[in-house]
């Protein structure tokens, strides 16, 4: 992808979990835990998890565990079919309590807690998780206002695009044709949406890829104020004072 570091970038720190799916591969906040809790067991240094989504590091780092739930092929192209306020409402059904705590607009969340709420066979919010294996860990977060936020984003979308993300999407549109990770990743669907006509130019599909990201970064803010430990800090100065400490 565009978006993952760069060689010169990782400045010779070993990285871990990049490169290790095609761009068809489903890959859940569940995979993600076990093969992250598998890299921190068999290492004596200390890691730095940087994000990305705010769930997956929740779920590694919680005091509960996750169901250990497969997907449903079957359930999922079924669900597929619907559109994004009827899948909420079919959530809502099943658990009013998580329906609340997700976007109408986050389709790949909701069909995960329909899934979850059929094979529970009650509602997720209502399922005693067993306890997680304890890390000690400290949270960190860029004090940086909405708009130089925002600003940040803006300015990577245009850098992702002069390094060819829509090449890359054209080259792995024709590897995947039937990818639905391809059609529902942000930076991919809008240009699925301008070529069925939605957009009419480029330029706006590139708007739309900005606002996309946009949101999902307000929502990350929404989650990361629900975490009382996490210490704001001005640069990599303040984290390395702290820990010192």
């Amino acid at each position: 992808m565009s978006a993952k570091p760069t060689e010169a970038e990782r400045e010779g720190i070993k990285h871990h979990l990049i490169d290790i799916l095609s761009p068809n591969q489903e890959f859940s906040a569940g995979d993600f835990v076990n093969l992250a809790k598998n890299i921190i067991n068999n290492t004596d240094k200390n890691i730095i998890i940087s994000g990305g989504s705010w769930f997956y590091i929740k779920s590694l780092l919680d005091k509960k565990m996750l169901p250990p739930i497969s997907p449903n092929k079957e359930l999922r192209k079924e669900l597929e079919n619907n559109t994004n306020l009827e899948l909420w409402e079919i959530l809502n059904n099943l658990d009013p309590k998580r329906a609340l705590e997700i976007h109408p607009n986050n389709k790949d969340k909701i069909i995960r807690s329909i899934e979850m709420c059929k094979y529970l066979n009650m509602p997720i919010s209502s399922y005693k998780r067993e306890d997680n294996e304890a890390y000690s860990a400290n949270w960190y977060m860029p004090n940086i206002s909405r708009e130089n936020l925002y600003e940040r984003i803006n300015l990577r979308v245009d850098e992702m695009i002069k390094q060819g993300l829509f090449e890359e999407w054209q080259k792995n549109k024709k590897n995947y044709p039937q990818s639905s990770v391809l059609f529902n990743t942000i930076g991919y669907k809008e240009f699925f949406e301008l070529e069925e006509g939605l957009y009419t130019s480029f330029k706006e599909a590139e708007e739309k890829i900005k606002q996309h990201t946009r949101n999902f970064a307000k929502r990350q803010l929404t989650y990361f104020k629900t975490n009382k430990d996490i210490k704001l800090i001005q640069n990599e100065d303040e984290i390395i004072k702290d820990l010192s400490q």
